[in-house]
């Protein structure tokens, strides 16, 4: 039995969410451009929503120092049905650099490194992670282990550096720069970064799994510190079960991942990342040549949870996060096949644990931004339909009507047709500069919603953080930033107010004046982006240092916690409000525009329809049955529309019914 079911089962789960979502996305993208609803901007909104959909991925980090057997648990958990190891171990083939496996069918098996001459650059990790030319790419062979292993070696390898290319590399003094014997310059690893395409059924499925050599490279790599851990899935911080917990473990675990005194408290409000800590190596709390008796057993295990209930402590964190394996014992009974040694391992509760604990909450909020986005769209097509289908019936009873008095119906409907023409034309010609106004207020709105000045504002504060020295300065600077924030989505709340209130106005004249009906617009609320600051403004109180203990604590320190908890999650919410608000803006002209268009193109055809009654005896019969079967095709398009949009709802929107 392999032990990885649970697991297996989850990411299968995002494999189905991730194929079926994009399955949904491109039916609608078909139905719209059958039937002559698609245009540019649709098109595009499709193509984005399958690419975020393409890359939802599970991914997994493991931290840990050097020799607390990263890669083996990697290789048992994951790559284990290879029949060999995948990542290399040991001392001398120790992975010196981060490492990122996953696979991307669009790319042949390759290794991609990027060179330690990087650092040099004053550029963003995150821009030189996409600029491939920057990387040397390595491809290698799959069922070729020769050739894994010559790309694989190249992880390990390391460079000799002068003091000055340290320096200018950030390494001087980090321990990822070594002395070299001969007093000649220092030893540093010759890649900075490191990412595997390698096919395999568990990363295909959405697996992502980043290996680090060293509390040394999280130190190094301050970005991916910030940004990439926090925005992991799951967190594995590995211990060695015979050493214990060392300084540096606790260093991971407070500095690099605590970000609170206490992890209990944390933990009930961070749902969205598990974070376990594998006491590895239990193998080697047994004597040597024990002979494995009952008591013995007992005594072993007794050890064992005796090291959880430590740890447990000692990290701050629930005894169910802490859990013992064997990497060693476990790779044995998977390449052997020997059941009892695998169970000895507890690799199995070691995958249930990660599995059970890995978060929904990602594809909870891009499954509704998809399920949001295409709803509107479909709620316009079903419009149409519904005007095309009301359109169809009035043609219909005028068909009728002729029956009884064709000259009667002609006359009228040659004068509907015209003073309905001449308030068209009217409207159109006020269209323009409804149009204007409208570019107005898009801009007003946007330059509201910026991230841009969302991030400015985080900045500023960061430096009158820096800056505050007395005793509540710091409780100041973060009531002033709230209320700016607060203040910022008043003022979005406002500025919509005036948009509603005057398109309502000029829609409901114009489609009070043409006789097309009610106009409403569809509803914009920013309730959530307010409750959204409110929950940021309560983990911050709860995370920084109170207002009285400012002095007791470095303020550049605190500067950057603050930027840390608060600066992603506001800039998130500014983002998805000014994306928000632009495809709504869109919507608000598209609900004027669209029906005078489509009336438009209404009265052309009508008008078409009366000449041709004037001209020539019309067959009734005939055009009722081309009414009816216009009709059975609008019915058809209705009944294509309910299928997409409960497939939709189906798969976008069913975690979030599940949870």
């Amino acid at each position: 039995m392999q032990p990885r079911h649970a697991l297996t089962a989850r990411l299968a789960e995002l494999q189905s969410w991730r194929y079926g979502v994009t399955t949904q996305i491109a039916r609608i993208a078909d139905y719209t451009r059958s039937h002559g609803y698609s245009d540019a901007d649709t098109e595009a909104i499709f193509d984005q929503l399958t690419d975020k959909a393409n890359t939802a991925r599970v991914k997994i980090i493991f931290v840990a120092e050097a020799g607390r057997g990263k890669s083996e648990l990697i290789n048992a958990l994951f790559f284990s049905d290879l029949g060999r190891r995948l990542l290399p171990s040991g001392a001398a083939q120790a992975t010196r650099c981060i490492t990122e496996v996953r696979f991307d069918r669009d790319e042949s098996p390759h290794l991609r490194v990027l060179p330690i001459e990087s650092r040099e650059a004053p550029r963003r990790f995150a821009d030189l992670y996409a600029d491939r030319s920057e990387w040397q790419t390595i491809p290698f062979a799959t069922d070729d282990p020769e050739s894994i292993r010559a790309a694989f070696s190249l992880l390990a390898q390391t460079r000799r550096a002068t003091v000055a290319e340290s320096v200018a590399w950030g390494l001087r003094g980090n321990s990822l720069s070594k002395p070299k014997s001969d007093g000649n310059g220092t030893e540093v690893p010759k890649w900075r970064y490191a990412v595997v395409n390698f096919p395999h059924p568990i990363l295909d499925a959405g697996l992502v799994v980043v290996d680090t050599p060293g509390i040394s490279v999280l130190t190094a790599e301050p970005e991916f510190s910030r940004e990439h851990i926090p925005a992991a899935d799951a967190v594995i911080v590995v211990l060695d079960a015979a050493e214990g917990i060392t300084k540096s473990d606790l260093a991971i675990w407070r500095e690099t991942l605590g970000r609170s005194r206490n992890f209990r408290e944390r933990k009930k409000n961070e749902l969205n990342q598990a974070r376990i800590i594998v006491v590895n190596k239990i193998d080697r709390l047994t004597s040597q040549g024990q002979v494995h008796t009952k008591e013995a057993d007992r005594l072993w295990r007794v050890e064992i949870d005796n090291r959880i209930r430590e740890v447990a402590d000692l990290m701050g964190t629930e005894s169910d996060s802490v859990v013992p394996v064997s990497t060693a014992l476990a790779l044995q009974g998977l390449f052997t096949k020997e059941q009892e040694v695998l169970l000895r391992s507890r690799l199995i509760h070691l995958e249930r644990t990660l599995a059970d604990q890995l978060p929904a909450d990602r594809e909870v909020a891009l499954g509704t931004e998809i399920l949001n986005t295409l709803s509107s769209l479909l709620e316009s097509v079903q419009a149409s339909l519904d005007q095309a289908r009301f359109d169809l019936l009035t043609g219909l009873n005028d068909l009728g009507q002729v029956r009884k008095k064709n000259q009667a119906i002609t006359q009228a409907l040659s004068r509907q047709t015209d003073n309905k023409r001449a308030s068209l034309d009217a409207a159109l010609d006020e269209l323009r500069t409804i149009k204007a106004i409208h570019s107005k207020l898009s801009n007003e709105l946007a330059e509201l919603t910026s991230p841009t000045t969302a991030k400015q504002d985080i900045a500023d504060t960061a430096m009158k953080i820096t800056a505050s020295l007395r005793p509540g300065d710091l409780h100041d600077v973060l009531s002033n930033y709230f209320a700016l924030c607060h203040q910022r989505i008043h003022a979005i709340n406002k500025k919509l107010d005036e948009i509603r209130t005057l398109f309502g106005n000029l829609g409901e004249h114009h489609f009070r004046k043409i006789g097309i009906g009610n106009f409403e617009l569809h509803p914009f609320g920013t309730n959530r982006f307010r409750l959204e600051i409110d929950k940021v403004e309560e983990v911050t109180a709860n995370e920084l240092p109170k207002g009285g203990n400012t002095l007791e604590h470095n303020a550049s320190a605190v500067a950057e916690q603050f930027e840390a908890l608060i600066a992603g999650r506001i800039v998130h919410l500014f983002e998805i409000a000014h994306r928000e608000s632009a495809a709504w803006m869109r919507g608000v002209l598209s609900a004027i525009e669209l029906p005078l268009n489509a009336l438009n193109k209404r009265l052309d055809e009508r008008a078409t329809r009366v000449a041709a009654i004037r001209s020539a005896e019309l067959d009734l019969a005939e055009k009722i049955a081309e009414i009816q079967a216009a009709m059975d095709v609008i019915k058809t398009k209705h009944a294509e529309l309910s299928m997409l949009r409960d497939g939709l709802e189906r798969f976008a929107g069913k975690r979030r019914k599940r949870d």
